[in-house]
This record gives C-alpha cells, structure tokens and sequence, in this order.
C-alpha cells in the first residue's frame, strides 16, 4: 500500500510521539516534532496532511501553533487534531477558538486515533479536489480577460479573479470576504444595486442581461463597469450566488 498521506505528530514527550506513530506507520508516512516551533518548521518543510497536535508544550503551546496555521492562507484547510489530557469545557473552547478540527484525549485509544485521522483524511481529500477544481476555474477566468467576482448569498465575495484585483487596485486575497456592494459599488448605486442582486436571489427575480455602474476603486478612482450576472444554483435549483462578469468601460475614455 502506498503510503500518500503525511501526518505530523507533535508532542514534548517522545514516547507519545513513538506510540502514536507506532499506531499509524502501517497507513501513513509519519513525521515527529517535539515543539511548536519544530512543528512549524514541519509544516513549511514537509507539508503534512494532517497535524495531531499536543496542548501542553513548553516554549509555544498547541492553541498558539494551530491559531497561526489556522489564519495562513497556506495551511488554513490543514486539518488539526488537539491532543490533550486536559477535559475542562474551557479548554476546548479555546481550541475551537484557535481553529481545531478535532480533538483526541489522552491516553490516546489506537481505534479512535485512526478512526479520527481517516475521516479527517477523507473530508481534505474532497477539499482538495474542490480547490483543484477552483483553482483551474479562476485560471480560466483569468485568462479569459474580463473582470470576474462570484458572491454567495449573503453578497459576500468568494472569489475574484486577478484581472479584477488589478483593476480595483486590490492585493491578491484583499476583497475574500467584503461585501461586494459595499466595498466595490458607489455609493449612489448602492441600494439599487442591491435590492436587484438580493431579489435574484431570495425570490429567483431575473437579473438585467446587463448593467453599467460605477465602481470605487481602493486608491480613490472611480470608473464604469459594464457586468453581466449570471445566478449560480445548487444541485437542488437553489440560489447558491452570482457570478458577476464585468467590463472596465473607463479604458474606452482614455
């Protein structure tokens, strides 16, 4: 059996470090640390799959290492299991906080150990592929030479491509998360905009086949889009969000 996945194993104490490694070396190329700084030093190096990760470590604890992997674009769908003897609700808050996925008391039971590692394993897989997946989805949106922004429900931006971070004058991730009315609309437009976008998708209203509207760049400059919305719908013919495929008009005035 080829052994594709890795896990990394952290703890201070190296015999748990061996028999949890001992548990899982039969499936999965295993990788030690003994701190949290080693650990992250793992991380960059080896690019694990899966980290199972030690609470009470003595220079950086394992809150402190999952938090900081947790808020990488790099590692944030790195899924992390706390390992820890403490059971206190407090505790696991503050994992959850830090953005554990899942957690393992000590002593470890081998069973639930590989049961835990295995369905993680198999939820990162399907992550993986729906990032492949929108990854060559913006490729092609990028090589395609017109502004794109997908926003869900909520008029949140999802994803934009990088023709629209340039245009906009944005940084890469910069936009992932903002209100796109808020954030990219004029301010005159906002409401009209709006009431259109959330009636397509709250009630399935037609969107225009198209629309100009002006748009606020980050560094004060405001130009005229022409964008097309399209609705995207789920498996079940549900709004899922909008695909908004722009136009920058202002290079026409140049």
């Amino acid at each position: 059996m080829q052994k594709s996945d890795k896990v990394l194993i952290v703890d201070d104490e190296q015999a748990i470090v061996e028999l949890m490694g001992l548990y899982l070396i039969s499936d999965y190329e295993v990788i030690n640390a003994y701190n949290g700084r080693e650990a992250l030093k793992r991380v960059k190096a080896d690019k694990p799959d899966i980290v199972l990760l030690d609470v009470m470590m003595p220079d950086m604890n394992g809150y402190e290492v999952c938090r900081i992997l947790k808020t990488s674009v790099e590692t944030q769908f790195l899924p992390v299991v706390m390992v820890t003897a403490l059971s206190g609700k407090d505790d696991r808050i503050k994992g959850i906080e830090a953005g554990a996925d899942e957690f393992l008391g000590k002593p470890v039971n081998r069973l639930e150990l590989v049961t835990r590692v295995k369905s993680l394993l198999r939820t990162k897989h399907l992550q993986d592929k729906i990032l492949t997946e929108r990854n060559d989805a913006m490729n092609y949106l990028d090589e395609a030479g017109f502004i794109a922004v997908i926003i869900d429900p909520q008029l949140k931006i999802n994803l934009i491509n990088k023709k629209g971070n340039v245009v906009f004058g944005y940084e890469e991730y910069e936009l992932i998360g903002q209100d796109f009315v808020n954030t990219l609309i004029n301010e005159d437009m906002r409401p009209d905009v709006r009431a259109s976008l959330e009636a397509a998708l709250s009630e399935g209203s037609d969107l225009p086949d198209y629309s100009e509207v002006k748009v606020d760049c980050k560094d004060g400059r405001k130009i005229l889009v022409r964008w097309y919305d399209s609705l995207l719908k789920d498996d079940d013919g549900n709004a899922a969000g909008i695909i908004c495929s722009g136009e920058d008009l202002s290079i026409f005035e140049r």
